[in-house]
């Protein structure tokens, strides 16, 4: 089962997409996987879903 992270990363268009978004290594994103996305990421994230129309799992324990 797909932890939250992972969801969030997968909606979003998966490691590579997310890592070009944020303008971040692919290995700093594969590790929000494992480690959660960290708080002040996640509100980047939000908006760039926002802006896209794109709806996130909920994301009170992506962190």
């Amino acid at each position: 089962m797909k932890n939250l992270a992972d969801q969030i990363i997968d909606a979003l268009g998966g490691t590579t997409a997310v890592a070009k978004m944020v303008k971040a290594p692919v290995s700093t994103v594969h590790s929000w996987r494992k480690i959660g996305i960290p708080t002040s990421r996640m509100a980047h994230l939000e908006l760039i879903a926002e802006v896209n129309g794109i709806t996130l799992p909920s994301t009170e324990a992506a962190a």
